[in-house]
């Protein structure tokens, strides 16, 4: 089922439902500032299996979690230092993707190598039911491994409809992946060059 929500100001009464559908194991897909995503709660392993599930893709292969604010992203990373902290105040919100260590608030379903994928994007929605909820929720492409991603919601409903609680349709994401920059050493170094422009402005 598709729910159209405002693109910039996103209904309270929308939320409120989503944010529902999200505490009782649910899956949604919804746009990001860069493509669709699969989300559900980052604490609910059930959903995080169906996910995968979904995807087809092999468990052990992070997923990204996407934060509302600088403030809970610093709750699942370990202890930033000023530099680091200050070049991902130049990154989020934005495209970008922060591979960070994992605290110990990141659920042992989700930790691979004791890293973590951070997300702080650039669009109202996605800060907004993040803020509601009061986590993250998970952040991976919406398309089943191997295969491009899907880029709209009408896609997304006629392809995965059958297996999700609701296809958020709330603006249309850039088509582009995010920049993945790795910030666990000294220096960052980017992963992979998405639709974040390296170095941040």
């Amino acid at each position: 089922m598709i729910l159209s929500l405002h693109p910039e100001t996103p209904q309270l009464r929308h939320l409120e439902r989503i944010a529902e559908v999200l505490q009782k194991d649910g899956v949604i897909a919804y746009p990001t500032d860069t493509l669709f995503g699969l989300g559900c709660l980052v604490s609910r392993k059930k959903a995080v299996d169906r996910i995968q599930a979904m995807k087809g893709r092999d468990p052990k292969k992070p997923m990204s979690i996407l934060c509302a604010n600088m403030e809970m992203l610093c709750r699942y990373t370990r202890h930033l230092d000023t530099p680091t902290f200050r070049i991902l105040k130049q990154m989020f919100p934005g495209s970008y993707t922060a591979v960070l260590p994992a605290s110990r608030e990141v659920p042992r379903h989700l930790q691979n190598k004791q890293t973590v994928g951070l997300r702080i994007p650039d669009h109202a929605f996605c800060l907004a039911i993040s803020a509601l909820v009061g986590e993250p929720i998970i952040t991976t492409s919406c398309n089943r491994a191997g295969e491009d991603p899907l880029q709209n919601a009408w896609e997304i409903e006629e392809e995965m409809g059958h297996m999700l609680d609701l296809v958020i349709d709330c603006g249309q994401p850039s088509g582009l992946a995010s920049t993945v920059v790795d910030m666990t050493n000294d220096e960052p170094v980017v992963l992979r060059l998405g639709a974040g422009a390296w170095p941040p402005a």
